[in-house]
């Protein structure tokens, strides 16, 4: 942590349209003061590479003052790969973030068009991978942000480049090799975001289900604390013990681990590769096909 953001007050993972709605508010009011220390990012993205996200999404009306992040080419996939989304190189990413106009006492507010289900929480993860606590998914995304009644626009922002000190945060993010040790010892209990009938046609062994729209409600907005507790509750996941978050490809455990965060466990690491590398480095006896726990 830089000694900027050491003294940088917590902020939640989530926040309303009608805060952001303020804080754009505010900015305008303010403008050379307010637009260094907020900047809003659309991460509307889908799998397909023959989409344009930018040009089908962000250019077709995004939340006013918002700036592209491109999710492609930050976490490119690799689809002949174990690991389908490769975490950035250091230097890549704090090059790619100075020139949002982004900077270490910069708050990040990440948002995707079509749903809050993956890019939102996967760049919410990055940025807190890189040693950037202050950083926030607007809750129900763009459709909630027009729900609420509020603006969109076309017209694209200019930014002055930013200056990003990233510090890669190792503690969050496991390896295939940390997993299959953790089998042994048990240290950490692993949480599996896949829809059920996919976590039960294999899965790490001793993992538990909390399947990731399930944290969601049908707006597209977080359920409550006390919702998502008894989420976890359910799978038999203790909140006081360590938890490490996985898969399919490592997209969805974010969720989970937004979750968590909403819940006060604040560092819950990511198994990257999530049950694709699992899958592809293990033999067929360390996949387990047990019933749903949870």
């Amino acid at each position: 942590m830089t000694e900027m953001s050491a003294n940088i007050p917590k902020v939640s993972a989530l926040v309303t349209s009608a805060w952001l709605k303020q804080q754009i508010q505010s900015a305008a009011q303010n403008f050379k003061s307010a637009s260094k220390s907020l900047r809003i990012l659309d991460s509307s993205w889908v799998s397909s590479s023959e989409v344009d996200c930018c040009k089908e999404f962000y250019q077709q009306g995004h939340i006013p003052t918002a700036i592209f992040f491109d999710l492609r080419t930050v976490c490119p996939a690799q689809h002949n790969a174990h690991i389908k989304y490769p975490i950035p190189d250091s230097n890549f990413f704090k090059e790619y973030v100075q020139g949002l106009g982004i900077s270490n006492d910069t708050h990040i507010i990440v948002y995707d068009r079509l749903n809050t289900y993956r890019p939102s929480f996967r760049i919410w993860f990055l940025f807190r991978l890189f040693g950037h606590n202050q950083v926030s998914v607007l809750d129900g995304g763009l459709k909630q942000w027009i729900k609420d009644g509020n603006d969109v626009t076309t017209e694209t922002s200019e930014v002055e480049p930013g200056v990003f000190n990233a510090q890669f945060q190792p503690h969050l993010i496991r390896d295939h090799m940390s997993m299959v040790k953790n089998i042994d010892t048990g240290v950490e209990q692993v949480i599996d975001a896949r829809k059920a009938q996919t976590y039960l046609d294999g899965h790490i062994p001793g993992s538990k289900n909390i399947a990731y729209p399930s944290i969601f409600n049908e707006d597209g907005t977080f359920r409550t604390p006390s919702e998502l507790r008894q989420l976890f509750v359910q799978a038999g996941v203790d909140l006081d013990s360590p938890i490490v978050a996985s898969c399919g490809g490592g997209m969805t455990a974010c969720i989970l681990i937004a979750a968590a965060h909403v819940l006060g466990k604040e560092d819950v690491p990511l198994h990257n590769g999530s049950f694709r590398e699992w899958s592809a480095l293990t033999t067929p006896n360390m996949i387990s096909h047990s019933e749903f726990q949870g």
